[in-house]
């Protein structure tokens, strides 16, 4: 490999977001190929025909190493059809996976003989070292730390590395991006948003979420000032004026939140954020810091709610001091302190009487909008995630349910719509059960729309308000199809969908 040619291809498959964001995972690993390998990031998002584009950048610089990130959605259907051609037409190309996906289904990735390796978890440190070992630089297989591949037909782990102490990374690369502008999105929170990453992992083990069996609750940050400093250049530098905190778990540290908005009120940075916060962890912070984090510019802040029910958190090991309750006091008091809550639930989990548990979310739901009207609402059905041990999976397995096992299945409708979390056809859940979620959904955001939606007018917003109180206030969600109408001609998008 030489330092004068890019022939290592980072490669950011196209998300499904309307909007362009930065391929946050390749300007980290890029950040640590800087002076020792050259390479080229590639943004799928600005590509029409990704395969044959693609195809053609590995061409042109003879690529021999093509690394790419790899979500659940539609990340992961671009990525399959992607590697399943390109595996035939260039037989010597080495390929890498990282991301959520090939960090929890390791096994059906590689075992698919389209992939050679996958890094399982952060692997700014060990894909150099990985790029060391092919290049015959003197590393070793063995010490390369969250490496997977296939020898003499099994899968082989190597350990995953501890999470890397923050401060010591790198800045990110942006030129290599070309023009950052494109990138820079209007959204609720500004005209000119971007993202930013501070932090790996969270130290919670919900067993819904795909974060766990990756980082089994450890949690590291960088420090406030060195966040304020992120802050601070991409305000001057490119004009931006918010910034989306695309952490797991930005809030963890309620002493690294609150010299973080010091930070920002003293440098007079006038930037509106957001960040994602678990419900009993926020509920915990004073008066004061959640005072400081507004007048620094924090206007929203998604908070996991996923269930009404304490008989269902503690079938999520939500464990830890969240309840019911806590929501609903914490709704109240970020309306004191103008701060919108994000909450999300998670619905249609295994149950005894997946009628009456849906109906008990749909009123608490309910509940939270009479503490905080402007609270935003945003509902996923469940979908299972690969974590063995925990009693909600072990529920799941119990009804028959079963993950693919070839990476090419995942490109079956049903495997798309369960990455989706729209409709992941789990035995449990019935057509009328979907239905229920989707048609309260609906109401729901008619009766109270989402402010995410930018382009949604005054004037659509109150029309949809109208047309869809009365459903809302008799509880009557069946079939509400002149909402579905509106929506569709407004093309509302909702939270979960648009995001920032």
């Amino acid at each position: 490999m030489s330092l004068n040619k890019p022939d290592i291809i980072l490669y950011h498959p196209r998300t499904a977001n309307s909007k362009h964001r930065l391929p946050m995972p390749m300007l980290a690993l890029g950040s640590m190929l800087e002076g020792k390998y050259d390479y080229e990031i590639v943004d799928g998002n600005f590509f029409h025909n990704a395969y044959e584009q693609l195809a053609q950048v590995i061409e042109r610089n003879d690529a021999k190493i093509l690394g790419m990130t790899v979500m659940p959605g539609p990340q992961l259907q671009e990525a399959i059809r992607l590697v399943a051609g390109f595996r035939a037409r260039f037989p010597k190309l080495k390929i890498i996976w990282g991301g959520y996906f090939p960090s929890n289904h390791t096994g059906v990735v590689l075992q698919s003989g389209w992939v050679d390796y996958v890094m399982r978890g952060p692997a700014e440190h060990d894909f150099v070292r990985l790029l060391d070992y092919l290049n015959g630089n003197g590393t070793a297989c063995e010490s390369i730390l969250g490496l997977s591949y296939v020898e003499n037909g099994r899968v082989v782990n190597h350990p995953q590395r501890a999470l890397p102490v923050m401060d010591e990374l790198p800045p990110w690369p942006y030129h290599r991006l070309g023009e950052v502008q494109r990138y820079l999105g209007k959204t609720y929170l500004g005209q000119r948003t971007t993202t930013l990453h501070t932090s790996y992992g969270c130290p919670f083990k919900c067993s819904f979420c795909a974060v766990v069996p990756i980082f089994d609750g450890g949690w590291v940050g960088r420090s406030a000032p060195l966040v304020a400093d992120e802050a601070e250049f991409v305000v001057n530098k490119f004009g931006v004026d918010a910034v989306e905190f695309a952490d797991n778990n930005f809030f963890t540290s309620m002493k690294r939140t609150a010299l973080f908005a010091e930070e920002i009120l003293r440098r007079q940075i006038k930037v509106t954020w957001w960040g994602e916060a678990r419900p009993d962890t926020l509920e915990k912070y004073s008066d004061d810091v959640l005072r400081d984090m507004r007048r620094s510019g924090c206007k929203m802040i998604f908070l996991g709610a996923e269930s009404g029910s304490a008989l269902r958190l503690k079938q999520m090991n939500k464990g830890g001091t969240q309840t019911p309750e806590t929501i609903l006091r914490l709704a109240e008091k970020l309306k004191r302190h103008d701060l919108i809550p994000e909450f999300s639930f998670v619905l249609g989990a295994p149950a005894e009487d997946v009628d009456a548990a849906l109906d008990e979310e749909i009123d608490f739901i309910r509940r939270v909008k009479r503490v905080n009207p402007r609270s935003e609402i945003i509902i996923y059905v469940y979908a299972p995630v690969p974590m063995l041990g925990s009693t909600l999976f072990d529920d799941v397995q119990k009804t028959g349910f079963a993950f693919p096992t070839r990476l090419e299945d995942w490109l079956l409708p049903q495997w798309t719509h369960l990455d989706l979390r729209r409709n992941p056809l789990t035995p449990w859940l019935k057509p009328h059960h979907i239905d229920k979620i989707h048609h309260f959904e609906a109401v729901l955001n008619a009766r109270y729309p989402t402010n995410s939606d930018v382009r949604l007018t005054p004037a659509r917003k109150r029309l949809l308000e109208i047309v869809g109180s009365w459903r809302y206030q008799t509880g009557f969600y069946r079939a509400p199809y002149e909402i579905k109408l509106l929506q569709r001609a407004f093309r509302y998008r909702q939270p979960e969908i648009e995001g920032f």
